[in-house]
Parts: structure tokens; C-alpha cells; sequence
């Protein structure tokens, strides 16, 4: 059985091995408005970072880009009537192409290194704010994908138990880290919001895999209360969480509890 992560919005399309992802994400720049390039973010997601085919290529466009484009903005639901526009766009020429929640899934023809003839689904994700939401999920360049426990969905349940623990909640594809009562903003990049979750001294890179975010939290004094909620969610198969051992923590002395 050969496994791949898929992607169904193109009924007809194929997953396409690694080393073609970049020949298929050239053909959308080439295919797509050159006003959406601007913004245009890549690297979303694991395709090209993985070895087991991909049944999606996921790309990210600025919602605001695509308003502007098409000129939506009087529409009830200027984006909605966007992302319609765009694959009206792609249909005219002669791409498949239907919107699909956030995205706009269109079908790529690509002829593969292999020799092989190919039918690519790529999702352009239609995202306000995308340079800033990008970051969020470009888990591949950062290298998280060479473990191969690594899910980048676990990160965001993660960081969603320990924002609820501090009456905040976070919302991966607004980039906002919001106060539950207000719906205030009070962190948007990884930066910020690393230093709101994990403590002042963390950094960006700390959120970068649910191993890292424990590792942050080692020595903080409210550790346990942050992960309370993580620890159902692990009961309910929503993470895994490494095996927690810190030095002085609940999990540590359980450790040597059991041991004596």
C-alpha cells in the first residue's frame, strides 16, 4: 500500500512524488495573476518536505490581493466573491479550478522527472494577512518534518491548551493570539506570542515542534497548569506529548515515586 497525504477537492488528481513539487508550484506562478505574486507565500505545509507523495500543494495568497483584483470589495462577502472570481479565472483558462472552504483547489497538468505525465491538486489558500500567517505553518523549512512524529496540527493543540490555561485562545490562520473574554489581540507573530505562552526568555523558535514547547516550559513555575489541559488532550489521541521529566515538576516526582 503506498501512503501519501492527500487532498480530494480535483477528484481526478494524483499525489505527486517530492522531487516534483517544485516543477508543479512553478507552473502555478506562471498560470496564476501576476498581482498575486506579491504575496505570495510557499513551503505551506509538508509537500516537499516529506518523502511520501503529497495529494495537495498548498499555497497561501493575501485575501486583500484577490479583492483588489477581481474588485469585490461592494460584495456581500467580498472575499467569498473573490476566491469565486479567481476560479472563474483559472476555468477560463482551461484549469480546473472550484473553491473549497478557504481555498481555491485547482488541477496542475506537470510532467514529472520520472517521465510521468501528472494531475497536481494545489489549494491556494486565500488568507488575510498571509505574510504574517505564512510563518505559522512553514514547518518545513525550519526542518520539522526530518522527525517523523512530527504533525504540525499537535503544535496548535499544544499551544491552544496552554492559551486556555491563561484565558487566551489562539487562531493558527488569523495569526492571533486573542483574550477568550474580549477578543482582544495581544500576540500575532511567533515571537510575541512564544514570549506570552512560554514565558519572557522563550524565543521564536521554541514553538517550533511540541518537543520544543516542553522544553521551554522545563523550568516555569505555572508548568503544570499550562499543560493540564494538554494532558486530556493527549487522553483523547489530539497529541503526544514526550515523556515529562523535568526536574521538579509533578511528572518527576511521580517518576521517582514509582521508582522507590
Amino acid at each position: 500500500m503506498y501512503l501519501y497525504e492527500g487532498g480530494n477537492a480535483i477528484p481526478d488528481s494524483q499525489p505527486v512524488d517530492q522531487q516534483d513539487i517544485p516543477a508543479v508550484v512553478a507552473i502555478v506562478k506562471r498560470e496564476m495573476p501576476q498581482a498575486l505574486l506579491q504575496n505570495l507565500e510557499t513551503d505551506i505545509g509538508s509537500a516537499g518536505f516529506k518523502s511520501v507523495p503529497s495529494g495537495d500543494i498548498d499555497l497561501m495568497v493575501d485575501a486583500d490581493d484577490v479583492v483588489k483584483l477581481f474588485k469585490t470589495e461592494s460584495a456581500k462577502d467580498p472575499v467569498k466573491a473573490a476566491k469565486q472570481s479567481l476560479a472563474t479565472y483559472f476555468t477560463a483558462k482551461g484549469i480546473e479550478a472550484n473553491v473549497n472552504g478557504r481555498n481555491v483547489s485547482i488541477g496542475v497538468k506537470y510532467k514529472g522527472k520520472a517521465g510521468n505525465q501528472g494531475y497536481a491538486q494545489v489549494d491556494l489558500m486565500v488568507i488575510q494577512d498571509a505574510k504574517i500567517v505564512a510563518p505559522w505553518h512553514q514547518h518545513g523549512p525550519r526542518g520539522m518534518y526530518a522527525d517523523p512524529g512530527f504533525k504540525g496540527q499537535q503544535n496548535f493543540v499544544l499551544m491552544s491548551s496552554i492559551a486556555k490555561h491563561l484565558n487566551l485562545k489562539f487562531d493558527p490562520f488569523g495569526a492571533k493570539l486573542l483574550n477568550r473574554d474580549t477578543n482582544e489581540v495581544v500576540g500575532r507573530t511567533r515571537r510575541e506570542v512564544a514570549k506570552i505562552l512560554l514565558g519572557p526568555k522563550a524565543k521564536e523558535n521554541s514553538l517550533d515542534s511540541v518537543k520544543s514547547m516542553m522544553q521551554a516550559l522545563a523550568q516555569d513555575p505555572d508548568r503544570e497548569g499550562k499543560l493540564a489541559q494538554a494532558r486530556q488532550d493527549q487522553q483523547k489521541g489530539l497529541l503526544t506529548l514526550p515523556e515529562d521529566t523535568a526536574p521538579g515538576t509533578a511528572a518527576w516526582y511521580r517518576k521517582w515515586s514509582d521508582r522507590l
